[in-house]
């Protein structure tokens, strides 16, 4: 496992769970946009480097959310940081999966551009390998942030909002 416990001492987690949880949905929303012919190539690599790094993210993000959990576990709601250990984990899957699937659609579209138009692979390859992205990135976006979120509800559970605004759903005024 990947593990950084802090940067510049200060607790690495929350720092590096935010390059998952952009780069993925950024990638997925790359890779959507890469169905149009036209922009195709550099919506692809473009994905495919998103991804690629998203993945890696999720890693970095889940080791050192395992070194960060033994010291906060005192502080925090222990049901809400199970779940939340629980859908990091189950996160790193999906998201490096869709690296590697967005990586071999970018690398098969750099390939036959690069032999213009002519591949060894079937003329099916790489629409399915597109498909594959979109389907692959979707599955990892709803679990990076399924992952974020209990994330987020573990950190912010019982804390109130303070300062100009806060608390007018709370007072139960009209809105």
């Amino acid at each position: 496992m990947l593990a950084l416990d802090n940067i510049g001492g200060v607790p690495a987690h929350p720092l590096l769970v935010h390059i998952p949880v952009v780069l993925i949905p950024v990638a997925l929303i790359l890779g959507i946009a890469a169905c149009w012919p036209r922009i195709r190539k550099p919506m692809i690599v473009a994905a495919a480097c998103a991804a690629a790094i998203g993945g890696i993210g999720v890693l970095l993000a889940a080791g050192s959310g395992e070194s960060l959990e033994s010291g906060v576990r005192s502080q925090v709601d222990k049901e809400l940081l199970r779940d939340h250990t629980e859908k990091g984990d189950a996160a790193q899957a999906p998201a490096v999966i869709f690296g590697v699937i967005a990586v071999g659609a970018a690398a098969e579209e750099l390939w036959r551009r690069r032999r213009n138009g002519e591949s060894k692979f079937p003329k099916w390859v790489p629409a399915v390998l597109l498909g594959a992205t979109v389907v692959s990135g979707v599955v990892a976006t709803t679990f990076v942030y399924e992952a974020g979120h209990t994330g987020a509800k573990s950190v912010w559970h019982g804390v109130k909002a303070s300062g100009e605004g806060a608390g007018k759903a709370d007072q139960g005024g009209d809105d």
